[in-house]
């Protein structure tokens, strides 16, 4: 969703670095795996997070839900606030190149269509945590995606629970 009036008004928020918002789309498999949707880019087709420029007269953490339904067509249960924040390099439609901080909200991914809006710009992928923080080109997101992992692989499961593995959403809560 890039607009000039959009990226004038990120511009303006912070000149040195653009401001934008993104969604981690997340589920747990049936074997009980956490799994990460990562969608691709439509100018290089690097794997990335859904995420765009701030939507006038929406909130952050709606226009993050946007961007996961129109980039990678799923919909689900958006976290409060950001779970995380990264920088990139993007290059605009002029050929400049500017640094961008997309703060990231979880999404607890509730469904999936089978059509939707960049369906034919982009290709979507499940992909494990690992093999996502493997995947990602952005250094900083890749770190986060490897302490989720890290943290699922070693948090105790809490007494009571059949010793099962904390969810993702729990983890995330952690990190709040």
């Amino acid at each position: 969703m890039t607009n000039t009036r959009n990226i004038c008004a990120a511009a303006e928020a912070a000149p040195e670095e653009m401001q934008q918002v993104g969604a981690l789309p997340w589920r747990i498999a049936r074997n009980g795996e956490a799994r990460i949707l990562l969608v691709t880019s439509r100018r290089s087709g690097r794997w990335i997070v859904p995420k765009g420029w701030p939507m006038k007269g929406l909130a952050p953490r709606q226009t993050a839900s946007r961007e996961a339904l129109e980039e990678g067509g799923v919909i689900g249960v958006l976290s409060k606030a950001p779970v995380t924040t990264y920088r990139y390099m993007k290059q605009l439609d002029s050929g400049a190149n500017v640094v961008c901080r997309v703060a990231v909200f979880g999404l607890n991914v509730r469904g999936t269509l089978v059509d939707w809006r960049e369906k034919a710009q982009r290709q979507r992928r499940w992909f494990s945590l690992a093999a996502a923080a493997d995947t990602l080109d952005d250094r900083e997101l890749s770190e986060f995606v490897r302490t989720l992992d890290a943290a699922s692989e070693c948090l105790e499961a809490p007494t009571g629970v059949g010793g099962r593995k904390p969810s993702l959403d729990e983890i995330l809560m952690l990190r709040r």
